[in-house]
């Protein structure tokens, strides 16, 4: 997709598509979704114990 076009092309391409401009407090919410780890919810620990269960060949 990208294999023909000039990079300066691409680049200005990509900075009108992709660029976002956020508040202080989105940027914060966006960075703890994407850099904290989350635990497991008590549906999702109860499909785990139940998989772990599974006898597989």
């Amino acid at each position: 997709m990208f294999g023909r076009r000039p990079k300066k092309r691409r680049t200005h391409w990509l900075d009108q598509e992709s660029r976002v401009t956020l508040s202080q407090r989105d940027f914060a919410t966006f960075h703890a979704a994407v850099t904290d780890a989350l635990a497991p919810n008590p549906a999702l620990q109860g499909a785990m114990t139940a998989a772990a269960k599974v006898k597989r060949a």
